[in-house]
């Protein structure tokens, strides 16, 4: 990242709510995802993409990812429609633990929110699919809810207004995710953040760049809220 990271201030207060990731923190995607990508860009575009080409655009919005990656080959929604029609080969899997997870934090009283660059309709169907219970979260906010991203801290806008209906100040939220890009936008939003290393970040590289809590595992989340 090109701009230094604020200091993030250590956990003092309870929190009152959690906002998850989605992809590869709440549920494994990235290798079936990259696969799929692979397979799209080939089959409909004659374009061989590389782990590279993949890492250097992952997290961003999928409008913008779907544009870059398949180098304008089509109208945008023509290139999603494409990437959708092959979703039931790439489906995403849960991580086993994430569902039991989520659902003490809620019987604890904490408000769940979920905050992905990802497609709504989808992270709400795998969720559902995959046991979560979402008629329980405060929200869930894909890439079409907002007009910034992630690594920008206005992402969390539409969240926090939602979380505001409960009373809830930043001060009592956290973040889980598993990027760099994640990291960013918590401390420019001025949120705390915990990282997970189920994606493609090392602990030493979020260390690095400013995180104070570093997980290996979900299960782990519960002994820090």
């Amino acid at each position: 990242m090109a701009k230094k990271l604020k200091t993030q201030k250590s956990k003092s207060v309870k929190y009152k709510a959690v906002i998850f990731d989605f992809d590869d923190t709440l549920v494994e995607s990235r290798e079936l995802k990259w696969a799929q990508h692979k397979v799209v860009a080939k089959k409909f575009y004659n374009i061989d993409l590389s782990d590279e080409d993949l890492k250097k655009h992952w997290g961003k919005p999928l409008s913008e990812l779907v544009r870059i990656l398949y180098k304008d080959s089509d109208t945008v929604e023509n290139m999603r429609e494409v990437l959708f029609s092959t979703r039931q080969d790439f489906m995403k899997t849960v991580y086993p633990e994430a569902p039991t997870v989520v659902s003490k934090i809620l019987d604890s009283g904490i408000e769940i929110g979920v905050l992905s660059a990802a497609t709504n309709y989808f992270i709400v169907d795998d969720l559902t699919r995959m046991g979560f219970p979402v008629e329980r979260f405060i929200s869930v906010q894909g890439d079409e809810d907002t007009l910034k991203h992630k690594p920008h801290g206005d992402v969390f806008i539409p969240m926090f207004d939602k979380l505001a209906t409960k009373g809830i100040d930043k001060k009592y939220i956290v973040y889980v995710g598993d990027s760099l890009d994640d990291l960013e936008a918590s401390l420019s939003a001025g949120i705390d953040f915990i990282a997970i290393t189920t994606g493609l970040y090392s602990r030493e590289e979020f260390l690095k760049a400013g995180a104070k809590v570093v997980l290996s595992d979900i299960r782990e989340v519960l002994d820090i809220i």
